[in-house]
């Protein structure tokens, strides 16, 4: 395996623990996965989901563990890109999703993910993750 491919191996390593802590509520893979700094960034679909830093995440994904009993990813169509220094990464993906709550069970389709990693002492983090749906698609709910 070459080098590059070696390191695309690697960031897809990490988008697959992002969604396995998701469906697992494992906030140590979270942790381990993310960048612990002010800059990082996480978007999602809904108005209050901008995360700005890690601790803002941490605390709300905290609080979102407490009534998530599993989330499903299927991802299609990924494609990954390393810098030509080999220290950053970005990548882009369609997400299909069912998410399972206390209340409820949500389907979703065609998400478009994009995300920003950098390799920190040796280990690729989570910078920059950013989630919407097309206006095309309808949320299931269930």
């Amino acid at each position: 395996m070459s080098p590059i491919d070696k390191e695309t191996a690697a960031v897809k390593s990490v988008i697959q623990q992002f969604f396995k802590a998701l469906d697992e509520q494992d906030l140590q893979i979270m942790e381990h996965i993310t960048a612990h700094d002010s800059e990082m960034v996480h978007i999602g679909t809904d108005t209050g989901e901008y995360w700005v830093g890690w601790e803002h995440l941490k605390k709300d994904t905290i609080q979102m563990f407490d009534g998530l009993k599993s989330y499903k990813a299927d991802i299609r169509d990924l494609r990954i890109t390393l810098s030509r220094s080999g220290d950053v990464a970005w990548f882009t993906f369609l997400l299909d999703t069912v998410v399972q709550t206390e209340q409820e069970k949500v389907q979703t389709k065609n998400g478009r993910y994009s995300g920003v990693m950098e390799k920190r002492s040796g280990h690729w983090q989570l910078v920059q993750t950013h989630l919407s749906m097309p206006e095309s698609e309808q949320v299931v709910r269930y």
